[in-house]
């Protein structure tokens, strides 16, 4: 939710109000004054489009964000890397827990001899606002990696696809890092030769103990956050209309396609969302009392046959048997 209340702040310092910004994202303003409250890629992204539309897609709009973000608001994942011992330890937290960040786009690095490659693939962020999130990205990473790490980041050259090198120049420029046109994904190659000195702060048994709890933390969240929680909302709010793949995938403005590749990234699929979302919604209704026939009508079926058959998929057992099961246990 920080990043949300930033690019907020951002629009209400150029002229656009709150009420402008929110509008038809599905995110409640009360949140934005909610601690730990989170909201789901596919809000963010409708609250980047609403912004850049309004603003006129601005240069630089991005970078303002970007240098505004600050590691300290990720909670755990912040603490796990500046615990680590050695800046390739907090190097391999970072990309290890990668989409606790900021970013939409996909990342990961490779060592050849003494340089470290990082890639950053955002294809599949919606157009109309690559460019702007791709700035508020490589402005937070290099702002972020000053207070992490006490030193400019040791970029050698960056290479920026798709066009976009001029709007990410200034970032490139301010820390004065190469620059040049790429063929795509994004590209970073940083020196290596002083990674595994020590972090300023570190503290290895505190950077296991921070590990760990990121690891519950994106467990946890791997059903809200990215396209596995942008598919899991919208299977949701469309539950009673019977929603295809297809469907699903067009208002997420992806392909089916990549919507597919996108969750095998995040080590799921639409079949396992589907059982989770839906099967989590049935056991619910059904410890409450509700008969089976009357779950089946609430979540959208013609009857309880086709309901019951559908369960069985989901947990390997008959909601009636559940049900009676639940009711034991509540007893």
């Amino acid at each position: 939710m920080d990043n949300a209340v930033i690019l907020v702040e951002v629009a209400e310092d150029h002229g656009l109000g709150r009420t402008d910004c929110l509008r038809d994202t599905g995110i409640d303003p009360i949140l934005l004054e909610t601690p730990g409250a989170e909201i789901p890629a596919s809000q963010e992204i409708s609250l980047a489009r609403n912004i850049v539309t309004a603003l006129g897609d601005e240069y630089g709009l991005g970078i303002e964000a970007g240098t505004r973000t600050r590691i300290t608001t990720l909670g755990i994942f912040a603490l796990a890397v500046m615990s680590s011992p050695t800046q390739r330890a907090a190097i391999e937290v970072a990309m290890r827990y990668f989409s606790l960040m900021t970013s939409f786009a996909r990342a990961w690095h490779r060592y050849e001899g003494d340089e470290m490659l990082l890639y950053l693939d955002d294809r599949d962020v919606p157009r109309e606002v690559r460019g702007f999130l791709l700035e508020r990205d490589v402005s937070a990473l290099l702002t972020n990696w000053l207070l992490v790490f006490g030193a400019p980041p040791p970029v050698k050259r960056a290479e920026i696809a798709a066009g976009l090198r001029e709007r990410i120049r200034p970032a490139l420029e301010d820390f004065a890092i190469p620059n040049s046109e790429g063929v795509g994904p994004h590209l970073a190659v940083f020196d290596t030769t002083q990674i595994d000195g020590p972090m300023p702060h570190a503290s290895p048994l505190t950077a296991l103990l921070f590990d760990e709890r990121c690891a519950e933390l994106l467990e946890r969240r791997g059903m809200r956050q990215g396209v596995a929680g942008a598919v899991r909302q919208i299977l949701m709010h469309r539950m009673n209309g019977r929603i295809t793949q297809q469907d699903v995938a067009a208002t997420m403005h992806m392909s089916l396609r990549t919507m597919r590749r996108r969750l095998a990234d995040e080590g799921t699929s639409y079949r396992r969302l589907c059982a989770q979302t839906f099967g989590s919604l049935a056991e619910e209704l059904l410890s409450t009392g509700l008969t089976v026939e009357d779950v089946a009508y609430r979540m959208g079926y013609s009857g309880a046959p086709s309901f019951s058959n559908a369960f069985k998929q989901w947990r390997g057992i008959s909601p009636g048997r559940f049900a009676r099961e639940a009711g034991a246990r509540a007893r």
